[in-house]
């Protein structure tokens, strides 16, 4: 599935024309190398009615997350993301690296089968209109989470 319009991470952004930006495909490639091919239950374009946020994920598939990043979107993702893993599902977690908050201290933070990883820089998003990538990175730094389910 990784590459497919099924697959894209994004998240929300003044940057972007539509306000959507895409997970850089090498980075999904690392992903990709590391897990396999995975389930993206944050999808661009998103299907009409479609709520990531309900349903369960698949136990039986790498699941690759980059949730939007507007406020109180974060924070329910990283919730949701806990309880899957909980169920057994195996999840990488692309999020800022908001140290400070709530859910990383509920649902991240010295949780075992949780590993926490400071991506070095700032990352480079793609337009999802025009599939370029800005010129200028994130204005804060990231964290791949990985939740070791059981699955």
């Amino acid at each position: 599935m990784g590459g497919d319009a099924l697959t894209e991470g994004y998240y929300m952004s003044k940057g972007g024309s539509d306000g959507v930006v895409l997970t850089p495909q090498w980075f999904k490639d690392i992903i990709i190398e590391k897990d396999g091919e995975f389930f993206d239950p944050c999808p661009h374009p998103r299907p009409e009615g479609y709520d990531s946020l309900t349903i369960d994920w698949p136990l039986d598939q790498h699941i690759y997350v980059n949730p939007p990043y507007k406020r109180g979107q974060i924070g329910a993702f990283v919730k949701k993301c806990n309880e899957q893993f909980k169920r057994g599902a195996n999840i990488s977690l692309l999020i800022p690296s908001y140290t400070d908050t709530a859910y990383f201290h509920d649902y991240i933070y010295k949780i075992e089968n949780i590993e926490i990883e400071f991506l070095r820089g700032r990352m480079k998003f793609v337009e999802s209109k025009t599939g370029k990538t800005f010129k200028v990175g994130l204005p804060c730094p990231l964290m791949l989470v990985t939740f070791k389910g059981s699955a």
